[in-house]
């Protein structure tokens, strides 16, 4: 499947109004979750605790204390969703894996551009490293795009079948703790060699798409190099 590429971006565009922490980003799509007892080195929640309401173990659990809760414990640690299976290679002019943690069809994304009327967007949690990690890597989001049944009848204007935006490259702790950290431009930056780096990236959907079955896939290609992406959640 042939993608068409948009015209490329410039850096200072990229960067408009994605200084505001990526941690406000997730919570915006409801991305966070509390995992009690986790450490710093912990790289994720439970998958069953991803996308729980209110009270089911999941988002927004209470810090409080409860029946199986000391009062003395200290609040829970947030912390990323547990990455997805199976894993995307990604064979450029650079090689990294990405892997999804969370799927979310939402209207509100980061940044000065939501989603125009009539549509919504598909926000993924990505995870970034360099294969083999040792080296020092480019892994813009532009090569990155979703593909799904209605994609080809859907496109117009607005919807060109690739990604949107992204926010910029953070570790995790950056992304769960930096406030004001800038983070790696998701365009131009450069991604350090032994770093794992995560960032919420989103495609422009219609609002009547059928998503069964979608795919995360390289963009250049054919559309032989995709992985499902998984349940793909609800958001305002």
């Amino acid at each position: 499947m042939g993608v068409k590429r948009r015209d490329p971006r410039t850096k200072a565009g990229l960067r408009t109004g994605l200084a505001r922490t990526t941690a406000a980003a997730l919570v915006v799509v409801g991305v966070l979750t509390g995992c009690g007892g986790q450490g710093p080195d912990d790289r994720a929640g439970t998958a069953d605790d991803a996308g729980k309401p209110t009270g089911e173990g999941g988002q927004g659990r209470s810090p409080g204390p409860g029946p199986d809760r000391n009062p003395t414990d200290q609040p829970s640690r947030p912390s990323l969703p547990q990455a997805r299976k199976p894993v995307l290679h990604v064979k450029a002019a650079y090689t990294y894996t990405v892997r999804i943690l969370d799927a979310t069809l939402t209207t509100a994304v980061p940044g000065d551009s939501p989603p125009p009327a009539g549509t919504r967007a598909v926000a993924l949690l990505l995870r970034v490293e360099a294969q083999p990690p040792d080296r020092d890597i480019k892994a813009p989001y532009g090569n990155l795009a979703i593909t799904y049944p209605s994609l080809n009848a859907d496109k117009d204007a607005r919807i060109g079948g690739v990604m949107d935006g992204a926010t910029p490259y953070m570790t995790e702790d950056q992304m769960l703790f930096g406030e004001g950290v800038q983070g790696v431009d998701p365009m131009f930056g450069v991604l350090e060699a032994n770093t794992v780096y995560y960032q919420l990236a989103w495609q422009i959907v219609s609002e009547k798409a059928d998503l069964t079955g979608a795919s995360l896939c390289r963009a250049e290609v054919n559309g032989d190099n995709c992985i499902p992406i998984g349940p793909i959640k609800t958001s305002p």
